[in-house]
């Protein structure tokens, strides 16, 4: 049986220091704390999130939306953005069909106007599909269904209070078809090694998500195993039928966070081939504000899927290219006028090579920024 209580807190939102790469979100928030779902897995086990009793008690934070609602309204520092809403919790965990916290937020989000990215293990997020498209009508709206198997035992084993896979499927399906402004897609994390990494079952998601109707696949190979988080993974591991993968995942580990590089470089190429086969995105599309940011995060989102394509295909990351990118969102002025200025050294991890690979995109603002302007005497 699950504890459930409310309780008051004082900080609603966060805002990160650089925009998330996969998710495009700046701001994140948590109006649960604790989740249900007891995923076996979860990072949010970890010490690092002071999560106690993680799955047995879930807090209902007092006030959530009123205190997001005020909180948005005072702001003069929070430019809208995309809020990613959950992440050590489901925001559409068991208790929410009866409290409606989630649905409560999202109506604050949608007044005022916030674009959001949501992921969730949940069917019950189809009840929220009329928020969830006026959001995506009036800024931007994104849903991903994480899902690490297609196996239902298997998931039942690893997920036991989430929809089973099929059933994700099928609300992935129905947004979709319902809200078509909604960018709806599969969020393939993490992919368990010796459980979930075989073939057969990355090529079945893939082909599921593509069936019904999946705009993107974003994957990542592997879990993490940190600290509390390992120890009760693989406690879960040895107490049932597929206790035969704990030595190989030990010593694939090796002790260490996240798997070695050999064995994630492997898996991206197959992943990226078969999204190639099924002709589906790797990438998230981002949301571009209409202010000065317009171009910083149009040219931002250029460099980081440039250097996020290039580290799959090579197994190498290009930190100046990703730092450019991500300190690109941070610019307090549009960087068609730095351009203008030539001033495109000046900024932050600009190289020859940055400005040479992305000057042709800014001159073509520049002649879009023409029309616009001769459209009135046409």
């Amino acid at each position: 049986m699950v504890n459930y209580r409310y309780k008051e807190f004082k900080s609603v939102i966060n805002k990160l220091k650089y925009p998330d790469s996969w998710f495009w979100s700046r701001y994140t928030l948590n109006s649960y704390s604790g989740c249900a779902h007891a995923c076996i897995y979860c990072d949010a086990r970890s010490d690092r999130y002071y999560l106690e009793d993680f799955e047995n008690e879930v807090i209902i934070k007092q006030d959530f939306d009123k205190k997001l609602d005020l909180r948005l309204k005072r702001a003069r520092t929070l430019l809208p953005d995309v809020i990613a809403a959950g992440g050590i919790n489901d925001s559409y965990q068991p208790v929410e069909k009866e409290v409606e916290q989630t649905r409560k937020v999202l109506q604050v989000i949608a007044k005022h106007k916030f674009p959001l990215n949501i992921a969730t293990k949940s069917k019950l997020i189809t009840r929220d599909i009329d928020i969830l498209n006026n959001i995506a009508e009036d800024s931007w709206c994104t849903i991903g269904f994480s899902i690490s198997t297609i196996n239902e035992e298997l998931a039942n084993f690893l997920e036991p209070y989430s929809s089973p896979p099929s059933e994700r499927f099928n609300a992935l399906k129905m947004i979709k078809k319902g809200a078509s402004n909604i960018q709806v897609g599969t969020y393939f994390m993490p992919i368990i090694p010796f459980l979930a990494d075989d073939d057969y079952n990355m090529g079945d998601v893939i082909k599921q998500s593509k069936n019904a109707g999946a705009d993107f696949i974003l994957f990542s190979p592997g879990l993490t195993l940190r600290d509390s988080q390992a120890a009760y993974f693989i406690k879960k591991l040895r107490n049932s039928k597929y206790k035969q993968t704990v030595k190989p995942l030990l010593e694939l580990y090796k002790g260490q966070i996240y798997p070695p590089g050999h064995y994630v470089r492997n898996l991206h190429l197959k992943l990226l081939k078969l999204c190639e086969k099924y002709n589906l995105a790797v990438r998230v599309k981002r949301w571009i504000p209409s202010d000065y940011r317009k171009w910083n995060y149009k040219i931002s989102e250029l460099l980081l899927n440039k250097e996020y394509m290039n580290s799959l295909r090579t197994g190498k990351s290009n930190k100046k290219l990703m730092w450019a990118g991500l300190n690109l969102n941070n610019l307090e002025e549009s960087i068609v006028d730095v351009y203008n200025r030539g001033d495109l050294h000046m900024v932050k991890n600009f190289n020859s090579k940055i400005i040479e690979f992305i000057a042709p995109y800014l001159e073509k603002s520049k002649e879009l920024k023409q029309k616009q302007g001769l459209e009135k005497f046409l």
